[in-house]
């Protein structure tokens, strides 16, 4: 019965890793390209955007000159076009002209567009306009309009970004910047020899910027003539049109493909909540365990619930954060004995009691990008914001919910406190939890925040814990606005550092003994596809002693294994993520952890699982 029920879990988890969709997202700022006016900079200039044809609304060069207030000739003579007519390629790469002017501080060229049906600042900015502005800058340009309560017809400013070439540029020849959104495909040698550009003046136009980090971000290629971009010839009518049957056949077979295995999947996952609430039924004539038993019958009617109402598909969401409160520096200083040493809870982070109640406060000299994160998420498992202060010195103090059990890294390398200070280990059932909590604030983060977010720094010093050891993600200093779906990717890289650390009680990221980072290490043993059991009941921590499944277990690895894949693509989503560790950790409860204490007669029912 055990094996089967592990085989089981094994394939199920692999079938549903293959079955769920990757998100995109928006860049937030020019980041280190420099759009700003200069001294010896014009007030205008001609110059051009780069603009790929998408489908559906952008495939031809009427829809395009629309869009950006300019002739279709000079689209056309632009990128030596036979006429205005001619048939565009999906994705082809187009030069749009524009007149580029300087606001005083920096330069944009500004269209008017007209808001659609479910427009927003937000979605025509990387649709649209493909990245080449900001939502952010989009509000700033338009003060009087409200971002959630915009009408269709209203006339809205986009400003694209765009420079003019200073004096020193001119004096050398170069007579356009053309803004360029990088893709991810792209490095500076193959973009230079596009454009026809010196590899040099692009590095240098953008600061020597790290070009890995300006991914779906607006950057300037310099040029001394107007390059000319090859157009592929367009299909003859009738190949086009079987052409394009067979790509719609393939797109129709690979949708229905699709909601037939999620369909299946729904099934399955209906199927076996179903037995798992016949068993707890079945078990509350127990009294040793009704109490238990009665907690996770609980937790796990609520899960359902929510799932069952569409406004509440995520467990922990809870409305639009109120306005913090907002704290006298002098509160501050009283909660906290004038940031005393002996309220120090770690670097800048304090202890406070406040009205009787304990808060954490931290010091900041800029907390303008972690304010404006916090006040725009709110949910269980990411640290609530209370309170903000300020003091005379330019200091700002942010106040939130105090976790009783400070942060993950105490509990998992307990050898990183002090002598004097000893913690007990985590149990499997709290690890597993631990992860579901996190896995559920990334999910809330990537996917139902408008725009994503991506935290940027998930480790295990930035996870809090409660006084009931729920997690709760913290510091969203380098959160931001995800640029787009790499990025999202690279959290949930860090999260499958994060599971491995879990189950190994080491520091994913440092060398063993040999030289060979600790993560890569278990990805060696699951790669193996012999004795991956008696593999991994080695790497595994040893305070859990033999109290955990070796399925389970398998699965917990799988799973960070895929978090982990070098290709970016082959990352599943926190979607999937949440998903499989909400099933493992069902299911594990079911199992009272004493029935795991004979580690070596559960690997012989466990067949071996090959890491994907």
């Amino acid at each position: 019965m055990v094996s089967s029920l592990h085989s089981l879990l094994l394939v199920f988890f692999l079938f549903i890793l293959f079955c769920a969709p990757y998100i995109s997202a928006q860049p937030t700022a020019d980041a280190d390209t420099d759009f700003s006016c200069s001294s010896d900079s014009p007030d205008s200039c001609e110059t051009y955007l780069s603009f790929r044809a998408r489908s559906p609304d952008y495939v031809n060069v009427g829809s395009i000159s629309d869009l950006f207030g300019v002739s279709r000739l000079s689209i056309a003579k632009a990128n030596n076009l036979s006429s205005e007519d001619e048939l565009l390629k999906p994705n082809q790469l187009l030069l749009v002209p524009i007149e580029c002017n300087c606001n005083g501080s920096r330069y944009f060229s500004n269209v008017t567009y007209q808001i659609k049906k479910d427009d927003s600042f937000y979605f025509v900015s990387i649709t649209a306009f493909e990245n080449l502005t900001n939502f952010l800058l989009v509000q700033d340009m338009n003060p009087t309009l409200v971002p959630n309560k915009l009408e269709i017809g209203d006339e809205v400013v986009f400003p694209l970004l765009c420079r003019c070439p200073n004096k020193a540029l001119r004096d050398r020849g170069i007579k356009y910047l053309i803004t360029y959104v990088w893709q991810p495909a792209d490095d500076i040698s193959s973009v230079s020899s596009m454009f026809k550009a010196s590899p040099a003046d692009v590095l240098v136009e953008n600061n020597y910027r790290n070009f890995t980090a300006a991914l779906c971000l607006p950057v300037l290629i310099p040029v001394s003539e107007l390059p000319e971009l090859v157009q592929a010839d367009p299909f003859p009518s009738g190949p086009r049109s079987a052409r394009q049957r067979h790509i719609l056949s393939a797109i129709v077979g690979t949708i229905v493909a699709f909601f037939i295995c999620m369909l299946f999947s729904l099934v399955v996952y209906i199927h076996r909540l179903c037995r798992k609430k016949m068993m707890l039924e079945r078990n509350l004539s127990n009294s040793e365990y009704v109490d238990i038993i009665k907690m996770k019958k609980t937790a796990i009617d609520e899960k359902f619930e929510l799932k069952a109402i569409p406004e509440k598909l995520l467990p922990g969401v809870s409305g639009y954060l109120d306005k913090p409160i907002i704290y006298d520096e002098k509160v501050i200083m009283e909660a906290t004995k004038n940031l005393s040493d002996r309220y120090r809870i770690g670097g800048s982070v304090y202890r406070a009691l406040i009205n009787g109640k304990v808060f954490a406060v931290k010091k900041f000299h800029d907390v303008t990008e972690e304010l404006k994160i916090l006040q725009r998420v709110n949910h269980a498992n990411l640290v609530k914001l209370i309170g903000i202060s300020t003091d005379n010195a330019g200091n700002c103090f942010l106040v939130y919910e105090y976790a009783e059990n400070y942060s993950l890294d105490k509990w998992l390398f307990p050898e990183s406190l002090s002598s004097s200070c000893s913690v007990a280990p985590l149990t499997w059932t709290q690890r597993l939890n631990i992860a579901l909590d996190v896995a559920n604030g990334l999910h809330y983060m990537h996917e139902h925040s408008r725009p994503s977010i991506v935290h940027g720094d998930l480790q295990t010093s930035n996870i809090l814990l409660n006084s009931k050891f729920k997690a709760k993600i913290c510091n969203f200093s380098t959160a931001r606005p995800a640029t787009c779906s790499l990025l999202l990717e690279a959290d949930v890289f860090a999260f499958g550092i994060l599971l491995f650390e879990l189950l190994s009680g080491r520091k994913g990221m440092e060398a063993n003994e040999k030289g060979e980072i600790v993560w890569k290490e278990i990805r060696g043993v699951l790669e193996t596809g012999k004795d991956i059991e008696e593999g991994l009941a080695l790497w595994i921590d040893k305070s859990l002693e033999s109290f955990y499944p070796i399925g389970g277990a398998l699965i917990l690895a799988n799973l960070a294994a895929v978090c982990t894949a070098e290709k970016s693509s082959a990352r599943p989503s926190m979607t999937e993520i949440v998903f499989n560790l909400s099933f493992l950790t069902q299911s594990t409860s079911e199992m009272d952890e004493r029935s795991w204490a004979e580690p070596e007669e559960s690997l012989r029912h466990v067949s071996p699982v090959v890491g994907r």
